[in-house]
C-alpha cells in the first residue's frame, strides 16, 4: 500500500527503546557503585589452649550483580575451621562447607535463588591449631597469595579480645608488605582500623602473648546508609529519550525521503505531465515535495490500470522492493498476455501460450528458459533451468528500475537502502540474547556505568536502531514515478473494493486476465478472488479467465521448482607460612573472600 511501511520496523526501534529500558531496570547500565565490601569487623578471641574464635561481620554490596551470597576461602594450616555458625539480618545465609585441600570453601546464600544490593552477613569458626600456647599471636585476618582479594573493602577493622599482648604489630598491603596500620589497645581489647583495604592486599597481626584477659563485650557497627535505588527512575527516564532519539531517525529519513509530485490536486499529481485519459490540458512542470506517510491522500479510485506500465512495475512503485512477488507478477503478466498458460491435471504445468510468438526476443528466450527449454513444464519439482530464469527476471527487473528515471534518489534495490525484516529481527533477537547471557554486558556496558553515560546510552541505541530500520524511507519518488504510483495505488483501490459486478464487466470486455494480473502484483489478490466468487462467470471459464490469480495461489509449488533442495548429511569428514607475624602472609589462617 503506498506511503506504509512495515509495522515490524517500529516494533523493532520499540523494542530497542524498552530493552534499553529494561537494562536500565535491571542495572545492567547506569550503576554507580561496583561489587564491593562496604566494611568487615573481624574479631579474634582465644577458643581452648591453641584455638582462636574468628567472628565476622560482613557488609558486602554486590551492586547490582545477581549473587548467592557470601563467599569465604579460610586456609587450614591452622586447621580446618570447626563450630562454625552463620546468620544474616537480611539475606539468606545457608551455610555450604566444601573441603579443597589447603582451604575450606564455606558459602552462605541459597544456591537456588540470587540477590543483589547491600546485605549483611556474620559467620563465626573457630581455628583449632592457632598455636597460642607458644606464647605468640601470628595470624593472618585476611590474605592468600595463590588467591587474593578481588574486591576492595571501605572499612576494615580487626578487634582482638581475650588476650594481653606485648608489642601488637599490624601489616597491611601485598605479601611480604610490614606495617601500614597498627594494632593499638582500646580499653579490654587491640583495635586496628583499615580504611579502605585495596583488592589484592591483605592483613596480618601479630604479638608476643603475655596473659589472658576476660573476653570483653562489644557491639556491631550498625548498617551502612542503604543506597537509593534508582533503577527504575532511570529507566523511565530512558524512555522519553529513546522516543526522541528514535523520532529524529523517523523524521530525518521521512524528510530525506520525501518525493517529488506535480503541484496542484490529485488530478495534476498523477497526471501533471504524463497524458490523461483523455489526453486533454498541458503538461505541469511545477512539483512540490511531500512524505511517503502523505502520498497515500493523493490517490483516488482508478477503474483502470496504469497505461505503459506492467504490473510488476506498479508493484515496486508502491512498495519501493523487490520480492517474491514481483518475480511472480512478471510472470502471471505474461499469462495475462497468454504468452504461457496452466493446466491442471495431477499437478500443474506451464505451457507456451497462443500469443508466445509476440514475445519480443529477450522474453521469449527466459519463457523458453522456465520451461527448460521444452514445450512445457511441470511444476513441483527442482529444475535448474527454471531456477536460473526466475533470477534473470529478478536482475531485468533491477535494472530496469534501476534505469527508468522514476527515482530521484535511492532507487529499489540500492545497497544504502534499509535491510529485511528476517535480517533486523535475527540482529536483535540474538543481541538481547547476548544482554542477557551477561558476558558481552559485563565487557561492554562497564562503559556505561553512571547516570549520564546511561542517558546518553538511551538516546544513542533508539537513533541507531531507528537510522537503519528507517532507511526505508529514503528512496524518494521522481514526480513522474510519483504520478505513477498514485496511479497505481488508485486502481489497487478499485481492485480491493470490487464486487462481482465489476468482475463481470472486466471479463465482458476482455480484461479479466489483465486485471487479475493487477491484482496479484498489487497485493489486491484475495479481495479480488472474493469478487470473482461472487461473479456471473460459468466455471468452466473462470479457470482459464482468471488465471493469474490460479497462478498467485501457487507460490509454494513455484518455490520448489525454483530452489534447489538443502542437503542433510555427509560421506566424510575435516577433520601464607612461617607464622612469625613480621608481614602480610607471615602468619596462619587468612584466606580470602567474595561472592558466589
Amino acid at each position: 500500500m503506498l506511503g506504509k511501511i512495515g509495522t515490524w520496523r517500529h516494533v523493532v526501534v520499540a523494542s530497542s527503546i524498552g530493552g534499553t529500558a529494561l537494562l536500565a531496570a535491571t542495572g545492567v547500565i547506569g550503576r554507580d557503585v561496583d561489587e564491593r565490601f562496604e566494611s568487615k569487623v573481624v574479631t579474634v578471641e582465644p577458643a581452648g589452649e591453641d584455638g582462636v574464635r574468628i567472628r565476622e561481620v560482613v557488609d558486602q554490596d554486590f551492586g547490582t550483580n545477581d549473587r548467592h551470597g557470601y563467599e569465604r576461602n579460610v586456609l587450614t594450616d591452622f586447621g580446618n575451621p570447626i563450630d562454625i555458625e552463620a546468620s544474616s539480618p537480611d539475606a539468606n545465609a545457608d551455610l555450604d562447607v566444601t573441603p579443597f585441600g589447603r582451604f575450606d570453601r564455606i558459602r552462605l546464600g541459597d544456591p537456588d535463588s540470587t540477590i543483589s544490593g547491600q546485605h549483611r552477613y556474620v559467620l563465626a569458626y573457630t581455628l583449632p591449631d592457632a598455636q597460642l600456647s607458644t606464647g605468640q599471636l601470628a595470624l593472618d585476618i585476611i590474605g592468600d597469595p595463590e588467591k587474593p582479594e578481588t574486591l576492595e573493602t571501605g572499612r576494615f577493622e580487626v578487634v582482638v579480645k581475650g588476650l594481653e599482648l606485648e608489642n601488637p604489630t599490624c601489616n597491611v598491603g601485598e605479601f611480604g608488605a610490614v606495617g601500614g596500620c597498627a594494632l593499638e589497645r582500646d580499653g579490654g581489647v587491640y583495635r586496628a582500623v583499615i580504611s579502605p583495604l585495596k583488592a589484592g592486599q591483605g592483613i596480618t597481626i601479630g604479638g608476643t602473648i603475655t596473659g589472658r584477659t576476660p573476653v570483653a563485650e562489644t557491639e556491631d557497627p550498625p548498617l551502612p546508609e542503604r543506597r537509593p535505588d534508582d533503577r527504575l527512575a532511570l529507566a523511565l527516564a530512558t524512555i522519553p529519550l529513546g522516543l526522541l532519539g528514535a523520532g529524529i531517525a523517523f523524521f530525518w529519513a521521512r524528510r530525506a525521503g520525501r518525493n517529488e509530485v506535480f503541484a496542484g490536486g490529485a488530478a495534476d499529481a498523477a497526471y501533471g505531465s504524463l497524458p490523461t485519459p483523455s489526453g486533454d490540458g498541458a503538461p505541469r512542470a511545477d512539483v512540490r515535495l511531500v512524505p511517503d506517510s502523505k502520498m497515500g491522500e493523493l490517490a483516488t479510485i482508478e477503474f483502470v490500470p496504469p497505461k505503459g506500465i506492467e504490473p510488476w512495475q506498479g508493484a515496486v512503485l508502491l512498495t519501493e522492493r523487490f520480492d517474491r512477488t514481483t518475480i511472480a507478477s512478471w510472470v502471471s503478466g505474461l499469462v495475462a498476455k497468454e504468452a504461457i498458460t496452466l493446466t491442471e491435471d495431477d499437478g500443474i504445468t506451464i505451457h507456451r501460450g497462443p500469443k508466445y510468438g509476440q514475445l519480443d526476443p529477450d522474453t521469449a528466450a527466459i519463457v523458453n528458459q522456465l520451461l527448460d527449454y521444452e514445450e512445457e513444464l511441470k511444476l513441483g519439482t527442482y529444475n535448474a533451468n527454471f531456477g536460473e530464469a526466475w533470477n534473470q527476471i529478478a536482475t531485468i527487473e533491477r535494472e530496469s528500475i534501476a534505469t527508468s528515471g522514476w527515482w530521484k534518489r535511492l532507487p529499489p534495490g540500492s545497497a544504502e537502502k534499509g535491510g529485511s525484516a528476517a535480517a533486523y529481527i535475527i540482529f536483535v533477537v540474538i543481541l538481547f540474547f547476548i544482554f542477557g547471557a551477561g558476558s558481552f554486558v559485563s565487557a561492554l556496558f562497564g562503559l556505561v556505568n553512571g547516570m549520564v553515560p546511561a542517558l546518553i546510552f538511551a538516546l544513542v541505541v533508539p537513533f541507531v536502531f531507528g537510522h537503519f530500520l528507517y532507511r526505508v524511507m529514503l528512496p524518494a519518488r521522481s514526480a513522474t514515478g510519483s504520478a505513477l504510483a498514485l496511479r497505481a495505488e488508485s486502481f489497487r483501490r478499485f481492485l480491493d473494493a470490487s464486487e462481482g459486478k465489476h468482475v463481470d464487466w472486466a471479463w465482458k470486455n476482455g480484461l479479466l486476465r489483465e486485471y487479475s494480473a493487477w491484482a496479484v502484483a498489487l497485493g489486491a489478490a484475495d479481495a479480488w478472488g472474493r469478487a470473482l466468487a461472487a461473479s456471473n462467470i460459468p466455471a468452466p471459464e473462470m479457470r482459464m479467465a482468471a488465471s493469474p490469480i490460479w497462478l498467485y495461489s501457487m507460490g509454494p509449488t513455484f518455490d520448489t521448482t525454483r530452489s534447489q533442495p538443502t542437503q542433510s548429511g555427509s560421506s566424510g569428514g575435516s577433520s601464607f607460612s612461617g607464622f612469625s607475624g613480621g608481614s602480610v602472609g607471615g602468619g596462619g589462617g587468612g584466606g580470602s573472600s567474595g561472592s558466589w
